[in-house]
């Protein structure tokens, strides 16, 4: 048996891979989940298999004591907001991950999720594109994915698009696909940020967990669908009720190659707007 050990776990992308990870039985999972976003209802939905789940914690990584050490780690765990400004959030990210790097075996794995924040503005990106980060958020990756390589034997880094799909929580309007769904499930009108300008590149929860499963090779990846889609032109899809908001300081346009990780077998299976219309019927 290995000893995995999963944080966010109870997250939108956490709970999709909690519920694939499940399924090899060679797993021993510890799960970690402060709930401060995530939903214990995540997992409650799921049919786990409890006997694989040796211990949850409720709370932040750097307040648990956890004396064992563990063969995989997933590293999910992060405070997620593009637009803060202050530097609670930065400090969480970099101090969790201090404390997740303590608790990997010498010859152990982790698997970071990183994020495109790290790159800020630029319109296409390969793994080997500068670091231009425009929040806290940004940098506490970039900060991150230091501590992971100085600390860690072995590792893989993937650096996220922006991710959609089912379980994603819109409520708090961060997540555009999300927030497009939680708006048409309540028939409410949503906002609609920077004139619905930006340009983003999108990819589906589930070929996120798929990656994170079967690309284990040291290194960075870039997990993204290799195109950009007009916040506007997807908002106008879904047939969803919205209004023009307030301008914020976020990424205009970027596309992240993928060729890299397409090198691995891995590739997207679902579209942006074909999970939008499926929203609609």
């Amino acid at each position: 048996m290995k000893d995995v050990l999963v944080t966010g776990s109870a997250g939108f992308i956490g709970s999709h891979l909690i519920e694939e990870l499940v399924k090899n039985k060679e797993y021993q999972l510890t799960i970690i989940d402060d709930l401060s976003t995530g939903k214990i209802e995540n997992l409650q939905i799921l049919d786990l298999d409890i006997k694989q789940i040796t211990g949850f914690y409720k709370d932040r990584i750097q307040d648990i004591n956890i004396i064992k050490q563990f063969d995989i780690i997933y590293h999910l765990a992060a405070k997620a907001n593009t637009r803060e400004k202050g530097l609670k959030d930065f400090e969480d990210n970099v101090m969790a991950t201090e404390a997740v790097v303590k608790l990997l075996k010498p010859d152990g794995h982790i698997y970071f999720s990183s994020s495109c924040a790290v790159y800020g503005n630029q319109k296409e990106v390969i793994e080997q594109s500068p670091f231009r980060p425009i929040s806290p958020y940004g940098y506490s990756k970039i900060v991150n994915e230091l501590t992971i390589k100085n600390n860690c034997k072995n590792y893989t880094i993937f650096r996220f698009s922006n991710v959609f799909g089912e379980r994603q929580d819109g409520s708090n309007e961060m997540g555009l696909i999300g927030v497009i769904e939680y708006h048409l499930k309540e028939n409410k009108t949503m906002q609609v940020f920077n004139q619905g300008k930006n340009n983003r590149d999108f990819i589906y929860v589930k070929d996120v967990v798929n990656a994170l499963i079967t690309v284990n090779k040291q290194g960075i990846f870039q997990i993204g669908s290799n195109k950009k889609y007009n916040t506007l032109d997807l908002v106008k899809l879904s047939d969803v009720k919205w209004t023009y908001g307030a301008s914020n300081n976020e990424v205009d346009s970027i596309r992240l190659d993928n060729k890299k990780i397409k090198k691995e077998g891995w590739k997207p299976t679902l579209e942006v707007t074909d999970y939008i219309k499926g929203l609609k019927k």
